[in-house]
């Protein structure tokens, strides 16, 4: 240690604060550890350990531990060296392994910097208090952290699923259905009772946004408590789950599992710089998502078709149906082809079947009885899929109507393309046929090289300037094969192997060869002759006679060249004569007209780019492909015209909509399993088949033909496995009941809890199964329950025994999501458009449109602001359980968004509120509408105070969603391009905008100040 502190190693110095810092320092005491939640586990497990075994390994583990710093261990980064801890844990600023990761200076890790999305996964590792399931203590006490044991294998949620026996329970009167049993016998155990049922109003409230996602009218409410027959909640259960409002709330739930996302998620895809950051057709699957939950389609088909739609007989020949596999392709993009695929595999394994297969990537899993050999099984079956450019159209997905405007916009659109493609074309011609000796001598040499340095000086080359690297690139291809230009460059490709020695003397035979003109060589002569001749080098051997550019073959023909850079000149001078003709040439075609030109003359100016047709620009994908050969130019894709070609398939009504499908390749292959994750390390080879979950009591069989997504398909809804119905019941049981079972529904693994009623949930599940999947039976099941229909009101002694109430003595209150907030403030207006499916909409920004959010545009990279402070879930990854907050944020949007405005506005222009007799009639009016129920007395009152005060026609005071122009009067704000906030997208990253009218601005009379403050309550966004 003393030496090398001494003598560091040549990296110390710019290997930098982390390793040296240190050093040397005395030993810090180790904080306690706190228990990982399964969350933070995976986080970890995903997206850290493959840094850290990746990029930070080969310099920072115990035996090798450059700089005294291991990253082995929770405790090697905690203890760290004199300057403090690697890791300053909830802060990334402070913690030097970010410091020294982000650091300008040399790189680090030294093989290169990390990803953009690595350096962020690392700091929002810290920022999450940098937890770390590694310990050295529980390596030198235990065996080896693993998930394959028997132990893990016997997990409850790895059994058969069973039916069980009903429990007897003493008040059998209150038990409408079995789940009752349930849920009484627990109770009963406790020595509790249920509470009191729900009111009618409040449970014909609970029931509207449990379905349906909003709230019931008036008069739907008065008519519920009108009916007094046995069988009226029976009534109002099947008319929910017979609206078509049923998919659409329904439908968003499945959404947050599945990922959904209008957008990438990504800056490009891979290489491709013009890739879009939209995805135009991702609301297809939206769609097919609230079509298939409103048809009631069987969960287990529901499933199946979303892995392998294109592969079952009743749907791979409908393009509507096969929009069903947007599910594989609505997901997060990234420029390496593995973390897609290990996209795939965690998203289909937490969706369908709630386990982290995902955690198997770079080792066992730690946890779970699922091998490293089962996560590559599963890439192997992902891995042998691709993704056509553009699906299927899918029939009436456009308006037709409006389809001929659509193709008249997109053809300008093209045409636009078209030009740009002609003038970028133009520019990078008219460069190199300026230099085109010096091109040519460039593309032979190593540009890096002394020789092509001198090379690149010679003849005023720049290789560090984008677009004449770019044409180096281009040329070097034809040079090496001059398999796509023969008329031109083969010429120049064969005489560049030619000896410098004797150049000159061989150069007449093999053009001569070239062009057909050489002489028959003479016999040989004398004792010897022919093989003297055999052995000595000839001239033009193996040399054909070639179809050569008129004007190459008349310059080449004459030339008397000493070396190939003679050679380079001649082709010099003809690119420059034909260059006098450039401009013109591709003017006209720029015009789509055609320039009466020879063709040689033509190919030469074409070269060595093309300028193809106007035909080839008839559509965004052939667009794509031409444009592609630009994509080193980071600037290139300014010129084009894809972000307005991709908004207009994404906005205009006209356009079409199209599958997101994917297709097996035709020639499926296994994976290696990548040692630790590394592609760089390959191991042995293992066959696509389903994993072992899937198959309790069987052994899995290799897939012989095609890719397996149909096999692993039929595996996961099969009524044998033993985690698909368990699953999808916990799910319907939390968004009911507000908390599930198992209250980590995207995990069911060892690292869950106990289910709180295990008997329930399994007989649920086989329930479920038995009665044909059914979604709709199984929801009218749970809410026909006297569970279901208790009343929120606590018990301070329950309150003790069970203060998460785990146990069911109550209804939970629950907090409406944003959607469901959001649904009611546009039904209130009265604008509500109850039109089913169709493209997405701004549903945060202003100009406002009154669709349901449902259909609202989600962009994963730029999620609104308005969507996260109501906790929409993360579509970076399935997210079945949103989160739950409270935060100023969200009062404030009540108090000042325009929104908000315009519902208290539109809310006393009802018509029930305007004739109301009195004061307190219209109170009560606006508390039925708001709240489906009847003020009490003490709130009329309150109601009657607070006009008082303001007065009955005064003006309230200007809100901040106002503009105040002259004396206190308030007009309609003009619409202005305001500056984007920190964080939101820009340019081909902005978020669409609605084609509508702005809200109005005019001063709140005392009646709307009252209802907007009536908006501001809780009971307006909570559900008792």
């Amino acid at each position: 240690m003393k030496f090398w502190l001494k003598n560091p190693p040549r990296w110390a110095g710019v290997g930098g604060a982390v390793a040296l810092a240190l050093a040397a320092g005395a030993q810090k005491p180790t904080p306690k550890p706190q228990a990982l939640t399964p969350e933070q586990t995976q986080f970890f497990e995903a997206k850290i350990r493959p840094i850290l075994t990746g990029k930070c390994a080969p310099c920072h583990v115990d035996g090798v531990a450059r700089g005294g710093l291991s990253l082995d261990f929770r405790e090697s980064w905690q203890r760290g060296g004199g300057s403090g801890p690697a890791v300053v844990a909830g802060d990334p600023d402070k913690s030097l392994l970010i410091q020294r990761v982000k650091s300008t200076g040399a790189p680090m890790p030294p093989g290169g910097r990390l990803s953009a999305s690595e350096l962020a996964a690392l700091e929002a590792w810290v920022k999450m208090g940098a937890p770390d399931p590694r310990s050295a203590t529980d390596v030198k006490t235990t065996s080896k952290m693993t998930g394959i044991t028997d132990k893990a294998r016997r997990h409850w949620a790895f059994q058969p699923v069973e039916r069980p026996a009903i429990p007897k329970v003493k008040n059998a009167a209150w038990v409408k259905n079995p789940i009752d049993s349930f849920v009484l016998a627990k109770l009963e155990a406790s020595g509790m009772v249920p509470t009191a049922p729900a009111s009618r109003a409040a449970l014909i409230r609970r029931a509207y946004y449990d379905v349906i996602g909003m709230p019931p009218t008036v008069d739907e409410v008065r008519a519920f408590l009108a009916d007094k027959s046995p069988t009226a909640w029976e009534k109002v259960v099947d008319t929910l789950l017979a609206s078509p409002h049923y998919g659409e709330r329904w439908g968003r739930h499945w959404l947050d599992t599945a990922r959904y996302s209008d957008t990438t998620g990504a800056t490009q895809v891979g290489q491709n710089r013009f890739s879009d950051f939209r995805y135009a057709n991702a609301w297809t699957y939206r769609d097919w998502v609230i079509g298939a939950l409103n048809k009631d389609m069987p969960y287990n088909e529901f499933l199946m078709a979303q892995l392998a739609a294109d592969q079952i007989l009743t749907t791979k020949d409908d393009p509507a149906q096969l929009a069903a596999l947007g599910f594989l392709t609505v997901g997060k993009r990234f420029t390496d082809k593995n973390d897609l695929i290990d996209e795939r595999i965690d998203t289909v394994t937490k969706a369908t079947m709630g386990v982290t297969v995902a955690c198997a990537r770079c080792h066992d899993h730690k946890f779970d009885p699922i091998p490293t050999a089962d996560y590559y099984s599963l890439y192997g079956i992902f891995s042998s899929i691709d993704e056509p450019e553009v699906g299927p159209e899918i029939p009436g997905s456009g308006d037709p109507d409006k389809r001929a405007d659509y193709e008249a916009q997109e053809k300008v659109l093209l045409d636009k393309g078209r030009v740009a493609y002609y003038e970028y074309v133009g520019e990078h011609l008219e460069a190199f046929q300026k230099k085109a000796a010096g091109y040519l001598m460039l593309a032979t040499a190593n540009v890096r090289s002394k020789e092509g340095s001198e090379l690149a000086e010679k003849y005023g080359i720049n290789p560090s300037n984008i677009r004449e690297r770019d044409m180096l690139r281009i040329l070097q291809q034809g040079v090496r094969s001059s398999k796509d230009t023969p008329q031109i460059l083969a010429p120049f490709n064969l005489l560049q192997r030619l000896p410098e020695s004797s150049f000159a003397s061989q150069y007449a035979v093999a053009i001569g060869k070239m062009l057909g003109t050489a002489p028959t060589p003479a016999a040989p002569v004398g004792r010897f002759a022919r093989q003297r001749a055999a052995q000595a080098p000839r001239a033009g051997a193996n040399i054909p006679v070639m179809k050569l550019n008129p004007l190459v073959a008349k310059e080449l023909a004459s030339l008397k060249p000493r070396s190939i850079a003679d050679v380079a000149e001649a082709y010099g001078r003809i690119f420059a004569k034909v260059g006098e003709q450039r401009a013109a040439y591709i003017e006209a075609r720029k015009r789509n007209q055609v320039l009466s030109v020879d063709s040689a003359t033509a190919q030469l100016i074409e070269f060595p780019l093309g300028l193809p047709p106007a035909s080839q620009f008839s559509s965004v994908t052939n667009l794509r492909k031409l444009a592609e050969r630009f994509r080193a130019d980071n600037r290139a894709a300014a010129r084009f015209p894809f972000d307005d070609l991709n908004r207009l398939q994404l906005t205009h009504p006209g356009a079409p909509g199209h599958a997101m499908v994917v297709e097996d390749v035709e020639e499926p292959k296994d994976a290696r399993i990548l040692i630790r994750g590394e592609k760089q390390r390959p191991g042995d080879i293992v066959p696509r088949q389903v994993f072992a979950l899937c198959t309790p009591g069987s052994t899995p069989q290799p897939i012989k033909a095609g890719s397996g997504r149909l096999e692993l398909a039929r595996a996961i809804a099969a009524p044998s496995n033993p985690l698909t119905a368990r699953v999808l019941v916990n799910r319907v049981w939390m968004h009911h009941f507000g908390a599930a079972f198992v209250r980590t529904p995207d995990d069911l693994g060892n690292m869950s809890e106990k289910p709180s009623h295990p008997e329930l949930l399994d007989w649920l599940a086989t329930h479920f199964m038995e009665t044909g999947w059914s979604l709709k039976k199984l929801h009218k099941w749970i809410l026909l329950s006297n569970t279901y229909q208790q009343g929120t009101e606590t018990n301070a002694a329950y309150e003790k025994k069970d203060p998460a109430n785990r146990l069911l003595w109550r209804a939970n209150l629950r907090r409406l999501d944003f959607e469901s907030i959001r649904d009611t403030m546009v039904a209130l207006t009265g604008k509500l458009d109850p039109t089913l499916g169709g493209k997405p909409v701004n549903i945060t920004d202003e100009p406002y449109i009154y669709r349901r959010s449902v259909y609202g545009y989600i962009d994963r990279l730029f999620l609104s602001d308005l969507l996260t402070q109501f906790d929409v879930s993360d579509p970076t990854m399935a997210n079945t359980g949103r989160i739950s907050t409270i935060v100023p944020q969200q009062a404030l949007f009540f108090m000042n968004s325009a929104m908000a405005v315009d519902v208290a506005r539109q809310v006393v222009a009802r018509e029930e509120v305007g004739k109301a007799q009195s004061d307190e009639e219209k109170i009560r009016s606006i508390y039925l509408i708001l709240y489906q129920r009847s003020p009490k007395p003490e709130e009329i009152q309150a109601g009657l105070g607070f006009l008082s005060k303001i007065g009955a026609t005064a003006q309230g005071p200007e809100t901040p969603a106002a503009t105040a122009t002259g004396k206190g009067r308030l007009q309609r704000r003009p619409v202005v391009k305001t500056p984007a906030k920190k964080g939101m997208g820009v340019g081909k990253f902005a978020p669409i905008r609605n084609n509508t009218e702005m809200v109005e601005r005019k001063p709140l009379d005392s009646w709307e100040l009252y209802t907007q403050a009536l908006l501001c309550s809780n009971e307006f966004v909570y559900v008792s």
